[in-house]
């Protein structure tokens, strides 16, 4: 039986959901979600049935090859004996047609959104063939995408083309503005009545509190949802900041800089009025004067390579580059929009990233201080994921260059979960269920942060967020199931 080859993509904070109470300040379009009672469940034949979860009768008569988790809003993949895909709803009526092309689904604003792709070989006329001057032949054919994108429950068709495998960057994120709009691939969609109407395209960027931003010949302009009018006109990258302190001027050349130039610069100039805005919301003005700093404090300052914004706050970031002991990192000062400097900030919902995803800040110090460390101790890359607040997944080589990790709760100053394992992965934010491998190519095993207890008795080959476990019978076989993260209740016939 092989593993399943289509996917359901969730926001990992809901991935699996866990018994919990409802929250007062849920959003609106939470209550759209149907209350799902049957899972996919593994019979003895290899087949999958969907059952009622508490009871485990079956709920319909229908046998797949494989099966998914149905959707908040009540939809599922199946494949047949023909590695066919199909989308069913949850009564098993098919509402995308069984074919060659995978499926994937995912659920934003209670609308189920679905991608199938179709991957082939296609002839290409004589001037696009591929002649290799030094021999091997004329490739004659590429691989191509069939890709169609669409809405489930209305079969509306947002994108149906055929796009060069090495050209295919369509994706299902899709991206919640707010109850009543969704942003998707540079378009910003209203929805009435379970469709998509587009209101505004060529976005290049989307940002916090509505706004977004776009670009021209004439610059970059940012925009408010349901404001035609931008809030900011003609906009210029730029790579320099100058600021005055007393008597002199400081100007900054080396800010910001990447291995590759970003769509939107990370620091937008206002020609009309000098105004600086920098990355990542552009929501305010960098100082155009220094009014409070020390001499230490300057000198710094001279030095700066990174200015970003952190949001919900009035500070800026400021970052000197600091290779110190074999490690890569930064250090940091911080400037409110009046102009005064500091040299450290309260906590607030911030994270700065790479450009590969790595998080920079706040940094391993910040996170985990000196004082708390063994220091033979080296680090790897630190990862935290929304909606894990102070936890992080921290990586440790001790001297004999032996490497685990642990899970360090910043607030609290304590390992959750001590670095004594090969491999943590996160399964459910909100109710902190981990996966925790003890050795490299061990079994994983479930973990209850919160109560501090292994889930189940029993460890898997893998286990994924959405409860597919894979469990090895033999050196030859190998079967995929579902069981419930939170209880470690199997779905499959003993």
């Amino acid at each position: 039986m092989k593993t399943i080859a289509f996917s359901i993509l969730f926001m990992l904070t809901s991935i699996t959901a866990c018994t919990q109470e409802k929250k007062d300040n849920s959003p609106d379009v939470l209550l759209k979600k149907k209350t799902i009672k049957s899972v996919p469940f593994l019979t003895k034949q290899n087949d999958f049935i969907y059952v009622d979860k508490t009871s485990l009768k079956a709920v319909t008569n229908q046998k797949f090859r494989t099966a998914s988790l149905l959707t908040p809003t009540g939809f599922a993949i199946v494949e047949n004996d023909k590695n066919e895909y199909a989308a069913i709803d949850e009564n098993g009526k098919i509402v995308l047609d069984f074919s060659a092309s995978e499926i994937n689904l995912n659920v934003i604003n209670g609308l189920t959104f679905y991608k199938r792709d179709l991957e082939y070989v296609k002839k290409m006329p004589i001037w696009k063939w591929d002649w290799n001057i030094l021999g091997g032949g004329i490739q004659k054919e590429k691989n191509y995408h069939n890709i169609e994108i669409g809405v489930v429950e209305t079969k509306q068709i947002l994108l149906h083309k055929d796009v060069p495998y090495l050209d295919d960057s369509y994706y299902l994120n899709f991206i919640p503005v707010d109850e009543n709009h969704i942003f998707w691939n540079g378009t910003l969609y209203e929805i009435k009545k379970n469709r998509l109407n587009k209101i505004e395209h060529n976005i290049t960027e989307l940002l916090e509190n509505k706004r977004f931003i776009k670009a021209s010949n004439a610059g970059f302009s940012i925009y408010e949802l349901n404001h035609k009018k931008p809030i900011h006109n003609g906009l210029k990258g730029v790579d320099t900041l100058s600021m005055q302190f007393e008597k002199e001027t400081i100007v900054l050349n080396e800010i910001n800089k990447e291995r590759y130039t970003p769509e939107v610069p990370k620091l937008l100039l206002d020609s009309e009025t000098n105004a600086v805005y920098p990355f990542p919301q552009y929501e305010k003005v960098f100082p155009k004067e220094i009014t409070k700093a020390t001499a230490k404090q300057i000198d710094f300052i001279r030095k700066t390579t990174l200015v970003y914004s952190i949001t919900n706050s009035p500070y800026f970031l400021l970052g000197v580059f600091n290779y110190d002991h074999a490690i890569w990192a930064f250090d940091w000062l911080y400037i409110d929009t009046k102009g005064t400097v500091v040299d450290t900030i309260d906590t607030y919902n911030f994270k700065v990233m790479d450009q590969v995803g790595n998080l920079v800040w706040p940094d391993r110090k910040m996170i985990l201080p000196n004082r708390y460390m063994d220091k033979n101790w080296k680090f790897g890359k630190i990862n935290s994921y929304e909606g894990m607040g102070d936890l992080y997944i921290i990586p440790i080589e001790d001297e004999k260059q032996f490497r685990t990790k642990g899970l360090w709760n910043r607030h609290e100053h304590i390992w959750e979960i001590k670095p004594e394992y090969h491999e943590i992965s996160v399964l459910n934010t909100e109710n902190q269920i981990y996966a925790l491998q003890k050795e490299q190519g061990g079994l994983y095993a479930l973990y209850d942060n919160k109560n501090k207890q292994y889930i189940g008795s029993k460890a898997y080959q893998s286990i994924n967020s959405d409860g597919l476990v894979t469990v090895k019978l033999n050196e030859e076989q190998t079967i995929y199931y579902y069981i419930d993260i939170c209880s470690g209740k199997e779905y499959k016939e003993n």
